[in-house]
């Protein structure tokens, strides 16, 4: 590492594809899919429904965990591929503490237990948005009413994308 580098606080990247796959699909999964399902944890923990809270906290830390495996030998989520491995290049120390913490929601005697593990996997969700760079929490873009704030982010974008010559996320009709 050179002193620059170091001085900056900055770690040189091994791979600049795997890096740019983290940060790309690893950002759209935090965005859509690790912060719904979070907030679906909550909501269920919220409604009483203990059982599909225990669910939903290991679908919320294998989310996360998938988005770690990106920066060694993951692949950027395919849906269709039901027998993707979401562990890819992580070691064994990494996916144990990503499923302790969801473990111990489903292991929660009752609500009261359930909501405080929810936390562990709050501040696990939390971990992962630094470690995607993210200095403060990111909005939700989801709310009530579906995904309108994801929207108003991409209109937001829009410019950049058009002056950068990429093509755009939405068709010019939905924006």
């Amino acid at each position: 590492m050179s002193e620059e580098t170091r001085q900056a606080g900055l770690t040189p990247v091994k791979d600049p594809r795997r890096w740019a796959a983290h940060q790309c699909f690893g950002v759209f999964e935090l965005l859509f899919e690790v912060h719904a399902s979070y907030e679906d944890l909550l909501g269920t923990l919220d409604e009483g429904f203990l059982q599909v809270a225990k669910f939903v906290a290991r679908d919320t830390v294998v989310r996360a965990l998938a988005v770690r495996s990106l920066l060694r030998e993951g692949f950027p989520p395919d849906e269709h591929d039901v027998l993707a491995d979401p562990y890819a290049g992580l070691d064994a120390e990494e996916v144990e503490r990503g499923l302790a913490t969801a473990r111990a929601v489903a292991r929660a005697a009752d609500l009261a237990a359930a909501r405080e593990a929810a936390a562990g996997v709050g501040e696990y969700v939390a971990e992962l948005e630094r470690d995607l760079g993210f200095t403060v929490p990111p909005a939700s873009i989801r709310g009530p009413s579906g995904l309108f704030p994801a929207l108003r982010l991409t209109r937001t974008l829009l410019p950049l994308n058009e002056a950068s010559g990429l093509p755009t996320a939405f068709p010019a009709a939905w924006t």
